[in-house]
């Protein structure tokens, strides 16, 4: 069956981590590796310069962004605000997610 209406999302509210956070869902965060794709930028420099500045890497496991992930299994799809298999949403994942990103925007720009 296909939808009959379009829901709005409850993961958005008006801040800049909900902006992030939609650039996230739709593969259009700007990390240093989507920006290599068109400009010439070093991807290795994460907020923890350990690792290629991906949107998974800094949603899940950059250690240089806060709040800090707990490693409870937590899926990137999840992270991001996707419906699990009982079409269910974790909030309090995307909550992290949103906050994540806000700390990873105010840091990369000071760089």
């Amino acid at each position: 069956t296909f939808k009959q209406e379009i829901a709005k999302e409850r993961i958005y509210d008006n801040t800049r981590g909900s902006s992030l956070l939609f650039e996230a869902r739709t593969g259009v965060l700007r990390t240093k590796t989507y920006r290599a794709k068109y400009e010439g930028v070093d991807t290795v420099r994460s907020a923890c310069g350990e690792e290629e500045e991906t949107a998974e890497h800094l949603i899940m496991f950059c250690k240089g962004l806060h709040p800090i992930v707990q490693n409870d299994g937590a899926e990137f799809l999840r992270a991001l605000g996707f419906r699990d298999r009982e079409g269910k949403i974790d909030f309090k994942q995307v909550d992290l997610t949103r906050r994540r990103l806000s700390d990873w925007w105010l840091k990369s720009r000071h760089e």
